[in-house]
């Protein structure tokens, strides 16, 4: 019996130190996981904040596109024929 008692402590330690790596790596890779999500939130905060940016610049270029480029068109054309 002393036979069984030794493999079965035996077989019940490794498994044990399997799991307990297993857990482990696991908590890592899961650490890790939360540091990246963590830096794509912030890229993404900052992608938002550009590209609010420039939709505001591309606003602004439609009203002067919409309120004086053309007559600036015009008025070359005008120039042109005198």
């Amino acid at each position: 019996m002393d036979v069984f008692l030794f493999v079965f402590v035996t077989v019940a330690a490794v498994v044990a130190a399997k799991t307990l790596r297993s857990y482990f790596t696991y908590r890592a890779q899961l650490r890790e996981f939360e540091l990246n999500s963590q830096k794509t939130t912030d890229l993404n905060q900052v992608y938002e904040n550009e590209l609010d940016a420039l939709r505001g610049r591309i606003e602004v270029l439609e009203k002067i596109v919409i309120s004086k480029g053309y007559s600036i068109d015009e008025e070359i054309q005008s120039l042109r024929r005198v």
